[in-house]
């Protein structure tokens, strides 16, 4: 797995190298999907690939550090209900709807 640098050479790469910071943020997420169990992995890139989306429509650095942080208190929530109802968590199920028909 890639080395991370330094927080002092981190700070200095978002400040004069944005652009590779976002490089190694990218590489290391992916290094970190290849290393997960092969259940997860789809959710995980999943998550990645929102993830992404959403920090594209940032305009400041703020905004991404916001929404990193209100996305992963989402997950713990959901995690913290699972783990303290479970029995509530396994007994919801979706339901599925049909968009169209079926036609003989």
């Amino acid at each position: 797995m890639t080395k991370l640098p330094s927080f002092d050479r981190l700070l200095w790469m978002a400040e004069n190298t944005p652009e590779k910071l976002d490089a190694l943020q990218k590489r290391l997420s992916k290094e970190a999907i290849k290393q997960s169990c092969e259940h997860n992995r789809a959710n995980l890139t999943s998550l990645l690939d929102h993830l992404n989306k959403r920090l594209a429509l940032c305009k400041t650095p703020y905004q991404r550090c916001h929404l990193v942080s209100s996305l992963m208190f989402q997950k713990l929530t959901l995690l913290n209900q699972v783990y303290s109802q479970p029995q509530q968590f396994l007994q919801s199920k979706a339901e599925v709807v049909p968009l169209r028909k079926k036609t003989k």
